[in-house]
């Protein structure tokens, strides 16, 4: 080495090699010198490194660097991609390691589902129903019109609409009304048009979850308090 003290680096000691290196490595087995292309012990052909010993169940051999296929002293596994590598591509950039890929792919972002305000876009659970219908019969009988002669126990309360949309109210009926009886005091209630005695004429009746509902049966088999009804009209036969 020279005692100039602007003189930088050493020249590297395998044969006729003798580059300046800036950085130069010291082998850890021989304390020589050498540039990057020798530092290695394979490289330089070291006399110095101690003879290996014989591979057994506990004591792996060494293994090859995947990228360049030689077996450092050292060996480094990659904790992303698990495979091995010499201490010159050790780091993720130097083996072009696939996990700077995924680590650089921004996260998705799940869409927001715009939805209509009031909108429940949860099933309604079964105690959640029966809940709602509960409240909907206490609505009911706090604003039901209907003869106040029929017994509170005789009552069924029902929610009123007719075809066009045009009308709606709460009435209660007698359990042991006709389906007939019943359309004949909804009709007078809300003032609908009945020509159900008129042969010829357009016929007035009840409709409850889409089914036409018989005239001559009693309310009470097909119907029951809490439920919506529809009056409409049907063409003359």
């Amino acid at each position: 080495m020279s005692n100039d003290p602007f003189y930088i680096g050493e020249h590297c000691t395998f044969g006729a090699c003798k580059t300046l290196d800036f950085l130069p490595i010291t082998c850890t087995f021989c304390s020589q010198v050498f540039c990057k292309k020798h530092h290695t012990p394979l490289l330089h052909e070291c006399q110095c490194v101690p003879e290996p010993k014989i591979a057994t169940s506990s004591t792996a051999p060494a293994q090859p660097c995947s990228v360049c296929n030689l077996a450092d002293v050292v060996n480094v596994t990659c904790e992303d991609c698990s495979r091995i590598f010499c201490m010159s591509h050790r780091t993720l950039e130097q083996h072009s390691c696939p996990s700077i890929e995924v680590k650089k792919k921004p996260k998705e972002i799940a869409p927001v589902v715009s939805t209509a305000k009031g909108t429940n876009l949860k099933r309604k659970g079964a105690k959640s129903l029966a809940l709602e219908r509960k409240v909907m019969l206490m609505k009911m009988k706090n604003k039901s019109s209907g003869p106040s002669s029929i017994p509170q126990t005789e009552r069924i309360y029902l929610k009123v609409l007719t075809g066009d949309g045009g009308k709606q109210c709460f009435y209660h009926c007698s359990n042991v009304w006709s389906v007939g009886r019943a359309v004949d005091a909804l009709a007078d209630h809300m003032g609908l048009t009945n020509n159900n005695d008129k042969s010829g004429a357009e016929q007035l009746v009840m409709e409850c979850r889409e089914v036409i509902l018989p005239m001559g049966k009693q309310l009470k088999t097909h119907t029951e308090s809490g439920d919506t009804v529809t009056l409409r009209y049907l063409p003359p036969n």
